[in-house]
């Protein structure tokens, strides 16, 4: 499907991977409308197109899209609102629940009543895979989650397919390997960076540092959006999105340290977080079998956050 001119709703789009996602669809021409309850959310991540959107403050727990959909017709949607924080989630499953499982079945529900016709690319997590065996994670691997996350999200695919193939809706499901870049502030890149900052004689690490991510720069997966919304089959499909470049988080210590020009002393806890997982690692032959490519590197895309970092430190430095 082109962009260009095409009716999109975004919901979750003031978040951090929905804003970027918005700013690209702006980019591209697309007429965008945001549904975002701001629980997380800020209406200054979209501060760069907010003359250029439709921004609506809503809660998607309750029947707050029907109406939105009854208002307007839409090419696409995408479906980004969720909870991402693990920790949180194990805090209070339920809260987790709703806003995961509840609030993807909702849109589901109001698309299969108002809209079927209207495709649907749905965000889900790596955290769906639980703990891995030996290799690469490919999308049949088996799903078995450690954390209320994994299994919300897990849920959500599931109605995302079922609902492909029984109600004959137009969806496919993106399962993010961990993201980062500028506008995230939390979960490892961002809190390592914030620790340094804050004490640059020592840096404490969760777990023993052996842990293997697949982390991937928030520009491709923007990339990986727009892929599947272009050229993917939309029949409930699930498509891993990762960068493929496997990283330990004591090397991604080391990294963000080089960059900020610091040598702590790194102390670590030894014992990973509930809910943790101890490698995620991708492969993307799926993904890349319809046209995906990474944009950016590790490398690059370090460099990135910590330049947009730094800027943000100074100007709440200046602010004070």
């Amino acid at each position: 499907m082109e962009i260009q001119g095409r009716s999109i709703l975004v919901t979750g789009g003031a978040g951090f991977i929905g804003s970027h996602l918005v700013e690209e669809l702006v980019r591209h021409g697309a007429n965008v409308t945001v549904v975002d309850n701001f629980s997380t959310g800020y209406a200054s991540n979209l501060a760069a197109v907010d003359a250029r959107i439709e921004l609506r403050e809503l809660d998607l727990l309750g029947v707050a899209l029907h109406h939105v959909l009854l208002e307007k017709s839409y090419h696409l949607i995408f479906h980004v609102a969720a909870n991402a924080n693990v920790p949180m989630s194990v805090g209070n499953p339920r809260m987790d629940f709703e806003k995961n499982a509840v609030v993807t079945l909702n849109l589901l529900e109001a698309v299969r009543e108002i809209a079927p016709q209207t495709p649907i690319i749905h965000t889900s997590s790596a955290a769906v895979y639980g703990r891995a065996s030996t290799g690469f994670m490919r999308e049949d691997h088996p799903t078995v989650p450690v954390s209320p996350y994994g299994v919300s999200k897990l849920a959500s695919e599931c109605y995302m397919t079922v609902y492909s193939q029984l109600y004959g809706l137009r969806a496919a499901t993106l399962r993010l390997f961990p993201v980062y870049g500028p506008r995230l502030r939390k979960q490892v890149v961002y809190d390592l960076m914030q620790k340094v900052q804050e004490n640059p004689h020592e840096l404490f690490i969760q777990g023993d540092g052996k842990q293997e991510r697949d982390f991937n720069h928030i520009a491709n997966v923007v990339e990986a959006y727009l892929t599947v919304a272009r050229d993917g089959q939309l029949n409930g499909e699930i498509y891993n999105v990762a960068a493929e470049e496997t990283i330990t988080i004591h090397d991604l210590a080391q990294m963000i340290c080089e960059r900020l020009k610091v040598t702590p002393r790194f102390v670590y806890s030894g014992d990973a977080r509930p809910g943790d997982m101890q490698r995620l690692i991708a492969d993307t032959s799926q993904l890349k079998n319809i046209g995906y490519s990474p944009l950016v590197s590790f490398a690059d895309g370090l460099d990135n956050t910590v330049a947009w970092f730094r800027e943000e430190i100074s100007l709440k430095s200046a602010a004070c």
